[in-house]
């Protein structure tokens, strides 16, 4: 009999005009949560007000005294605490649909070796949505659940991370075996890094039914507030875990180290500065076309990238 119990990780830092709707899209689930673990990270605004005034009783509130950059001291708080076999992870300012914690536990069944299984989800704009990519290779572990080589390879070609932290749940052994998330070691990206480990630990299997919602305009977004001038911190990750592996994987995960730092060069462009740790950090000979396109925008005159910048944006 699998063990289907979730504990649901909520970490909260000043989301007062979203949590309410959030927890509420968690409580009402088809298939119940066993708990609520909501973590306030030390707001200064009403969220932790508005946790309290709701009175389910699987809502359990924890309180931070220092606010964790990327919410990952409060998500490893979260995971000591649970007590559900599995631990799926909800941002204070994105939204579940109701069969949710129903399609994982479907997945999870129908592929019971899987420690790691994700949803299909929403991108929400003030103004639109779309849907999340997906490729046929994603799509084929309905029903099934992929290796580690296979994952990799998947995260590689589609070049997307195949899981989204609102739409993921995993094993609590997996996690706990995987190690916690980077807390004070990154402000962005320490998600990554956690799903590259916990993808190495177990298999993983993949819903693909649009089952959350990724709201991309809110209040407090990690994301606006920070500038990815560093090396991503997966790329540490990911060399140590090349060092050991065999030959197929060490290619995809030099793969993935290049196509994680070509990511954060390209958020950087539209920057005053690219810094030279992009094209430094690429794994050669696979990183040549790279870094060429790196450095020649690193030389390039500020007003210049800007004016690309605009001109590709607007178009």
């Amino acid at each position: 009999m699998i063990d289907l119990s979730f504990s649901v990780v909520i970490p909260v830092h000043n989301k007062a005009r979203h949590v309410a709707a959030s927890l509420a899209s968690a409580l009402q689930q088809t298939l119940p949560p066993s708990e609520l673990i909501v973590i306030d990270d030390a707001s200064t605004d009403d969220s932790a007000a508005i946790v309290s005034q709701m009175t389910d009783p699987r809502i359990r509130m924890l309180f931070r005294d220092t606010p964790g950059p990327g919410g990952y001291a409060a998500r490893n708080l979260g995971i000591a605490e649970a007590n559900g076999n599995w631990i799926a992870f909800l941002d204070a300012d994105d939204i579940w649909h109701p069969s949710h914690l129903a399609d994982m536990a479907m997945a999870i069944k129908r592929a019971p070796k899987a420690g790691c299984v994700a949803t299909r989800y929403d991108h929400v704009f003030e103004k639109h949505r779309r849907a999340s990519k997906m490729t046929d290779a994603l799509a084929s572990l309905e029903g099934r659940a992929s290796g580690f080589r296979e994952s990799l390879d998947i995260w590689v070609q589609s070049g997307e991370c195949p899981i989204w932290t609102s739409a993921a749940a995993f094993r609590r052994d997996v996690l706990e075996n995987a190690g916690p998330f980077p807390a004070g070691k990154a402000v962005r990206g320490g998600d990554k890094d956690m799903w590259l480990r916990a993808l190495a630990h177990a298999p993983f299997t993949y819903v693909p039914k649009v089952s959350a919602e990724f709201h991309r305009d809110t209040d407090n977004k990690v994301s606006k507030m920070t500038h990815p001038d560093t090396i991503p911190i997966m790329v540490e990750t990911a060399r140590a875990m090349a060092d050991m592996a065999g030959p197929e994987e060490k290619v995809l995960l030099r793969k993935l180290i290049n196509q994680q730092i070509g990511l954060y060069a390209r958020f950087s462009f539209k920057s005053g500065t690219i810094s030279r740790q992009f094209s430094r950090n690429l794994c050669m000979p696979e990183g040549v076309g790279l870094f060429v396109m790196i450095e020649a925008l690193r030389l390039m005159p500020t007003a210049l990238r800007h004016r690309i910048y605009r001109a590709v944006k607007g178009a």
